[in-house]
């Protein structure tokens, strides 16, 4: 394990803030003074660690994606291709409090990338590596002949990306219409589409 130096920390926890601030009053709200506030900082302090708030939304943007990625990395995978998929697909949809916070703020800085180049080139990279994450997933099992006849694998990739998108998006802004139940619930549906024979995980 990489141990971090107390700066590196101390920006985490102001990054921290920062998420805390947006998932609570939005990105609009994410000024320098509300999150030195909500850090416990004065604006010269937080001033020492990032020098602009267009740096430290950015490096908060990064953090959403590293943790997002270290949880991946910690998952103990079945060695299942199928399951592992469905189990890959799980980490970008809000079934739990953690990943529900994670997308909330994600669709901020998402919005936010639309006017800031350095959050978009983000969104861009994080996008393109979702894409090739899923298409490394279903590769093998277009090799193991385990999707349906006729299947490709680009297109599954893209299909699967597409649904934990729109999944993501349903999960946040409409959470009692699209609650954890239901969300599996599409997840049984697509992958039982997925697979040939009984293919349902």
């Amino acid at each position: 394990m990489v141990k971090r130096t107390s700066t590196e920390a101390r920006r985490e926890e102001i990054a921290d803030a920062v998420l805390r601030v947006i998932r609570r009053d939005g990105i609009g709200a994410a000024s320098v003074r509300s999150i030195a506030d909500e850090a416990g900082l004065s604006t010269g302090s937080l001033r020492h660690f990032f020098g602009t708030q267009s740096e430290l939304l950015l490096f908060a943007m990064e953090l959403v994606t590293k943790r997002v990625y270290e949880r991946i990395a910690a998952i103990g995978f079945t060695g299942d291709l199928r399951a592992d998929a469905r189990l890959l697909a799980e980490q970008f949809v809000p079934l739990d409090d953690d990943r529900r916070g994670e997308m909330d703020v994600w669709q901020a800085f998402v919005v936010a990338a639309r006017t800031d180049p350095a959050l978009a080139e983000v969104r861009d990279r994080t996008d393109r590596e979702m894409y090739e994450g899923f298409l490394r997933m279903v590769e093998p099992l277009t090799d193991a002949g385990l999707l349906v006849p006729g299947a490709s694998a680009e297109v599954e990739a893209m299909r699967l990306h597409a649904l934990v998108d729109g999944l993501a998006a349903h999960g946040v802004n409409h959470p009692r219409r699209m609650n954890a139940a239901r969300i599996h619930a599409v997840l049984d549906a697509h992958f039982g589409t997925l697979f040939a024979g009984e293919g349902t995980v």
